[in-house]
């Protein structure tokens, strides 16, 4: 998709891309080359993380998958608030506060019907 994209996005696109390039690489504050190569890295975990989520799909419950899903967005909320001193307002700490919840909830109501499944 990203090589049948390219032509159309240059025929459309290609005047104005060096001069957003170099307000990216300024506001960045990096050399282009050190912003280059953030820009591929991250290209490349995000790719990385959508197969990794493939794969568990094939091997775990979508619910659980879901749930996953959701504490990883608590965690970088989390880890957000931590490493940048970020404060909280009130809907980001409901948003974390429902996320939690529902795995809470999620977790008693799978061990319960467990043990109803062990039980029959």
């Amino acid at each position: 998709a990203f090589f049948l994209s390219v032509p159309a996005a240059l025929a459309t696109d290609a005047g104005g891309f060096p001069a957003l390039w170099k307000a990216a690489v300024a506001a960045a504050g990096v050399p282009a080359v050190a912003f280059a190569r953030r820009l591929a890295v991250s290209g490349l975990v995000h790719y990385l993380n959508n197969e990794v989520m493939y794969l568990a799909l094939d091997s775990v419950h979508p619910v659980t998958l879901a749930v996953a899903n959701t504490m990883k967005r608590v965690f970088i909320i989390v880890a957000s608030v931590v490493a940048f001193q970020t404060p909280v307002g009130l809907q980001t700490a409901a948003g974390s506060g429902v996320g939690i919840a529902g795995v809470l909830l999620y977790s008693l109501t799978k061990q319960y019907y467990e043990k109803l499944d062990a039980v029959e």
